[in-house]
């Protein structure tokens, strides 16, 4: 070699593509699993632009891409995130009850986690594969010491003399009101932390009445019209969970009572922008806690490549069968940085 050739810099190819992938499930008009898609049968769009599937697997069979991608293993972990915060005592206590049938009866194919959203939040138990060591666990956990409605700005209430109920201003019941909201959201942003550090797609089913995106005079007679609005929050909450790739699944922890009140558009809005199901009417809690964890049992994986000249940012996803009669559920969007895209 001369020392021309010695001296001459190195040539280095790089790729700069990225892959995205997307976990899609498709269910016909009876909300029943469609198995046989293909490939050709589905449209993708990234920020409305057309893309490419450069890769295409169902559930159980990997189907790589010309390139040589291989699509993530995703699904494999699901965390129950037990709501003691928002729901009063009696649904709490139906939730425990439904909890406990579902871990007794059922041998989910995930590992799965159990987390507590109270006034302590806490990993009840970490994921595995044994629901009997988690029944055990949530046998050990104390309940919350007072009901929902009965949070620490009660201290400041007066009762009412014939029915010695706490009877609480206005202000008072927005104070307590947002602390609680604003403990839902920083446990939930919290969780979608910790799952995002699991690669591929991950089940969070929370247990829950939800709450209010704007506390105003519908959920606290009295107060105006837009006291405090939790939108952004909420916006960012979804945005770090599409990020991490987590579906959330929202199951109504009042069932069927007429003495609770659920927010049921925040907990169905969760779900749908994040690729879940909402369950909502029905006292057997433990068929939509199943039914979230049977949920990706059939699933599709599409890839597309992102080339180097795309905006780093948040990047809408849209996806479409050519199939009629066929729904979509999937994340609606992906955060894309100047190093890799999710």
């Amino acid at each position: 070699m001369t020392a021309a050739a010695q001296d001459r810099p190195e040539t280095v190819i790089r790729t700069t593509a990225r892959l995205v992938q997307v976990r899609v499930v498709a269910e016909n008009s009876q909300g029943d699993p469609v198995t046989d898609l293909r490939k050709e049968e589905f449209q993708l769009q990234d920020n409305r632009k057309p893309r490419p599937i450069a890769l295409f697997a169902s559930e159980g069979a990997t189907l790589p891409a010309a390139d040589g991608a291989s699509a993530e293993s995703g699904g494999e972990y699901a965390l129950i995130l037990l709501d003691w915060l928002n729901p009063k005592f009696a649904d709490r206590l139906m939730v425990r009850d439904n909890v406990n049938k579902l871990l007794k009866t059922f041998q989910p194919r995930q590992m799965v986690g159990l987390y507590l959203l109270g006034h302590d939040p806490h990993l009840v138990h970490d994921f595995t594969s044994d629901p009997a060591s988690i029944l055990q666990a949530l046998a050990d956990t104390p309940d919350e010491p007072y009901d929902a409605d009965d949070g620490p700005a009660n201290k400041l209430a007066r009762y009412d003399a014939r029915t010695l109920t706490p009877k609480l201003t206005v202000e008072e019941q927005i104070f307590h009101f947002n602390i609680k909201i604003e403990d839902t959201l920083h446990t939930l942003d919290k969780v979608a932390d910790g799952l995002a550090r699991i690669p591929g797609r991950k089940s969070l089913i929370w247990v829950s009445n939800g709450f209010p995106i704007v506390l105003d005079k519908s959920a606290i007679p009295g107060a105006g019209e837009a006291e405090i609005s939790y939108a952004q929050d909420f916006e960012r909450l979804i945005g770090k969970c599409n990020r991490a790739d987590v579906a959330v699944y929202t199951v109504d922890a009042r069932g069927l009572s007429v003495s609770s009140r659920s927010y049921g558009g925040t907990l169905k809005e969760f779900a749908d922008r994040t690729g879940g199901t909402a369950f909502r009417d029905r006292n057997d809690l433990d068929e939509g806690m199943r039914l979230a964890l049977e949920d990706t049992k059939i699933s599709y994986t599409l890839g597309f490549m992102v080339g180097s000249d795309a905006a780093p940012g948040v990047h809408e996803i849209r996806l479409r069968t050519t199939r009629p009669g066929v729904t979509l559920r999937y994340r609606e969007s992906y955060q894309l940085d100047d190093a890799r895209g999710r």
